[in-house]
């Protein structure tokens, strides 16, 4: 590992995106892919979709290795990054020196002290590995099981959606007295937890102030005093940036408009890890499969271009998007939505379709949600016009 080439630390969409482009692009020095995970990479939108209802397993949703493009990969976890010299520290004490290296490592659930509480009832839904124990516990009849699910956005959303299928008895929690508002707009937000309220037990703008195992169930006692009795648990809050081996702790990397670390010499950082901002300062991660695959591609142009001279790539533009089936609907968005977005709804041919788009202050289109508008929300894609900004370090 002596001669300097291009490491890419992470192995999911982003970091395989960034290999793949870049032999795609002409790149015939080492690449080096560092997988901090037990498994081959895979198609992580494929946990959710696939694995749990049973339809993949974890082997069919693996996706190409990167010695198929000519590269090495190292089963390792990365521990810390010596910018002075340009060398990568794994866990096992090898050094990884590099000509420039692509954080693509990703997200994890966020933490939640709770999981200890019963470890064989409790689950989150980040891996496909977290995906197969659940669907074993829930057995070869899971409409003789209560499952209480903690958190109302993309996963916990989805989760719910299909343990009420499969006829589990679900109880749905959220925080957030109208989830994923901030994600698709208020109103696909409002229609969604209707459909939750026609299928599962929601329990909105509430929160666990007590989880405790017993030996026949796990008793979750809400914000309200309410208690509730289930078999199995999911806890689905969210996640965090996985950065803490470069930036000492989860708040992610910074970047520029071309996916370049503003903290760190020769580091490039893209998906769930990379902590883009906007053209009014506020700083926000996209945290999807598709954007993922972007980035990495991106940031493998931008290397190229600031270490052997290949065209600039311009500015990274946050235009994919990402879909969401929740109880047999399925809901869509392209674009960036941040704080402060103002809505507008947007004329469909179906009365019960919904399309919004976002805007920024100024007027520019950052982003378009809809729910049964397909059509429409792609032709309305083309007109995002989403500004970039070079940032601050973080």
């Amino acid at each position: 590992m002596n001669q300097r080439g291009m490491v890419i630390v992470g192995a999911g969409a982003a970091g395989m995106s960034a290999a793949t482009t870049l032999r795609a692009e002409g790149f015939k020095g080492p690449v080096t892919l560092i997988n901090g995970e037990p498994h081959q990479p895979y198609n992580r939108t494929m946990v959710n979709k696939g694995v749990l209802p049973g339809l993949l397993t974890v082997e069919q949703i693996t996706q190409p290795g990167v010695r198929a493009l000519g590269g090495d990969l190292v089963q390792a976890r990365a521990a810390a990054v010596d910018t002075d010299n340009s060398v990568l520290i794994l866990e096992d004490g090898r050094s990884v020196p590099y000509a420039a290296l692509i954080a693509s490592t990703g997200s994890a659930p966020r933490p939640d002290l709770r999981m200890s509480a019963a470890p064989d009832r409790l689950f989150h839904l980040h891996t496909a590995i977290d995906a197969a124990r659940l669907r074993k516990q829930l057995g070869k009849n899971p409409s003789s099981k209560t499952v209480t699910v903690l958190g109302a956005g993309f996963i916990g959303a989805e989760a719910a959606s299909f343990l009420a299928e499969a006829g589990a008895r679900v109880h749905l929690i959220s925080r957030s007295a109208l989830p994923l508002a901030a994600a698709l707009g208020t109103r696909i937000a409002q229609q969604i937890a209707e459909l939750h309220r026609l299928n599962v037990n929601s329990y909105f703008g509430q929160d666990i102030t007590e989880l405790s195992a017993e030996p026949a169930y796990i008793r979750a006692t809400l914000s309200n005093g309410q208690v509730l009795e289930s078999d199995l648990v999911v806890i689905a809050h969210g996640t965090v940036p996985g950065s803490a081996w470069i930036t000492k702790g989860d708040k992610g990397i910074g970047v520029d408009s071309r996916l370049r670390a503003l903290s760190h010499e020769r580091v490039y950082a893209a998906g769930g890890v990379a902590l883009h901002t906007t053209s009014v300062g506020q700083l926000y991660r996209i945290d999807h499969w598709d954007a993922a695959v972007a980035q990495g591609a991106h940031a493998a142009r931008a290397v190229l271009h600031d270490l052997t001279g290949a065209p600039d790539p311009g500015p990274y533009t946050p235009d994919t998007g990402f879909t969401l089936t929740v109880h047999r609907h399925a809901a869509a968005a392209y674009g960036t939505i941040s704080p402060g977005s103002q809505e507008r709804q947007l004329e469909t041919g179906d009365p019960d379709a919904v399309l919004t788009s976002f805007h920024e202050p100024g007027g520019a289109m950052t982003a378009v949600a809809g729910l049964g508008a397909f059509s429409e929300l792609l032709a309305a894609r083309s007109e995002i016009a989403i500004p970039v900004s070079d940032g601050i370090p973080c």
